[in-house]
């Protein structure tokens, strides 16, 4: 019996173990990990490459997809996968503790963190395909929706947990707690993907051959191809900045955790609004065009962020607003555009594909940031800014370049944008997300002159070659 007729039976399960997954999220990254690896020393290249092995490490889930066709089983391959990426934090909070790693705690962290994250990205995949078999296509964005909103509102649990005990008890061991924490979260989440059935095949011996025969399917898929392109971009140009947030607030601004958490909850709360807003508008209009309207959105957010200090940092709760719901809308579209373009016989290749290239391209983001980073604040340029807004400044360029590549993916049921505009315009909750993109399309426009010329340019030496070569 097809798992998709069990769906109301475990999408509860599936809600709960969202919501402690992220917990263990939650604690183990972002404001936390930055945090302790600035506890521990780490400057911001060293910190661009920290958060940059998460990403990374998606490359592996190329090499899922094969574990998938060999074991015949996705319920294990991601239980025993997110058992071990997870377990590997024990270390992490011996190293807290001050019991494991004394003297090199830098790069030993960043050894612990390639591991566990290898073996996650492993169970990531699996858990993903493994959902896919188990919910109905047309409810893919009610369902990824609510789920979100689940993972949202424990993450809110775990910024209150976190930066109440680093404000109270700033220390090795207060990290060491946390983490402690997010382990046992981490295995709760665990509990409740036991009891869900797994659709197991027939164990057939695959070929390497076979395997990258397969592997390339995704690869020679015209609409997928387009797809993917955007996302290597996408990802790329968001992680040059977005981890970097944090490290400004933390580090240039001298915020305190509790004031970050603060911004951090804000920002979790308008992702569950945006959640609940956007995945009823894909329904109906289709992921393309809210798509655009997005990622035009959330280009500004870098931008929005250069004209912060000290002074103003206050303002940062209005842009998390606008960008938590933006990226809801975004995370929503893409994955509706996903789990459309992956046929299901290569499902676990489609998701793959895209999950470890787009994660090896967006792990480069915070590498290239750090970069940028690191030189400016040596000396290497005339400092008119500090220099993560130099950062911020590149991210906002690269978001805008890649806004032309969003019409050129496929969608055949999708209204077009001026439709979506329109029925925004008539829903008091997202109204003003109209304004703010027409904004944003305005500034980005700005940006897009150069290339267009440039893409004019071209066209006009191909028409001159032809002339010659006919001639």
């Amino acid at each position: 019996m097809p798992l998709k007729k069990y769906y109301f039976q475990l999408k509860n399960k599936l809600y709960m173990e969202g919501g402690f997954s992220y917990a263990n999220f939650t604690l183990l990254n972002g404001a936390f990990l930055i945090g302790f690896a600035l506890a521990l020393g780490a400057n911001n290249l060293e910190l661009g490459i920290i958060l940059a092995i998460p990403l990374f490490t998606n490359l592996l889930q190329l090499f899922s997809a094969f574990m998938l066709e060999v074991t015949g089983t996705k319920k294990k391959t991601a239980i025993l996968s997110l058992f071990f990426g997870r377990a590997l934090w024990i270390l992490i909070v011996l190293m807290a503790f001050e019991l494991f790693g004394n003297g090199k705690n830098i790069f030993l962290l960043m050894a612990i963190l390639l591991l566990s994250s290898l073996f996650s990205s492993i169970g990531n995949l699996a858990l993903l395909s493994w959902m896919k078999d188990i919910v109905p296509l047309e409810r893919l964005a009610r369902f990824f929706g609510k789920r979100n909103m689940y993972a949202t509102a424990s993450g809110i649990f775990a910024y209150l947990l976190g930066s109440y005990m680093l404000d109270k008890y700033r220390s090795l061991k207060t990290y060491g707690y946390l983490f402690f924490f997010a382990l046992i979260f981490g295995l709760i989440a665990l509990l409740y993907l036991i009891n869900i059935p797994d659709s197991r095949k027939k164990i057939k011996a695959i070929s390497p051959k076979k395997f990258f025969e397969r592997l390339s399917k995704p690869l020679n898929d015209k609409n997928f191809k387009q797809f993917l392109r955007f996302g290597l971009l996408w990802g790329f140009a968001i992680n040059v900045a977005s981890p970097f947030f944090l490290v400004y607030m933390l580090k240039d601004l001298s915020l305190g955790f509790f004031v970050v958490s603060l911004f951090l909850i804000i920002d979790a709360l308008a992702r569950i609004y945006g959640l609940g807003v956007w995945r009823k508008i894909a329904d109906s209009f289709g992921a393309k065009p809210l798509l655009v309207i997005s990622t035009t959105v959330t280009s500004a957010v870098p931008l929005a962020f250069l004209f912060i200090d000290k002074g103003n940092y206050f303002l940062i709760m209005p842009i998390f607003i606008v960008a938590a719901i933006s990226y809801a809308s975004v995370d929503i579209s893409l994955g509706q555009l996903l789990f459309k373009s992956a046929p299901k016989k290569y499902d676990a290749y489609y998701l793959a594909a895209f999950s470890s290239l787009t994660g090896l391209a967006s792990s480069f983001g915070p590498i290239f940031g750090g970069i940028i980073a690191s030189l400016i604040g040596n000396g290497f340029s005339v400092n008119f800014f500090p220099p993560l807004k130099y950062v911020f400044l590149a991210s906002f360029i690269l978001r805008v370049m890649c806004i032309p590549l969003v019409s050129k993916l496929y969608e055949p049921e999708a209204k077009n944008v001026n439709d979506t505009l329109d029925r925004m315009k008539t829903l008091k909750t997202v109204s003003f997300f109209v304004s703010i993109y027409s904004f944003t399309s305005y500034a980005s426009k700005i940006v897009l002159i150069p290339q267009k010329q440039f893409f004019i340019l071209q066209r006009k030496l191909k028409k001159r070659k032809t002339k010659k070569m006919r001639v």
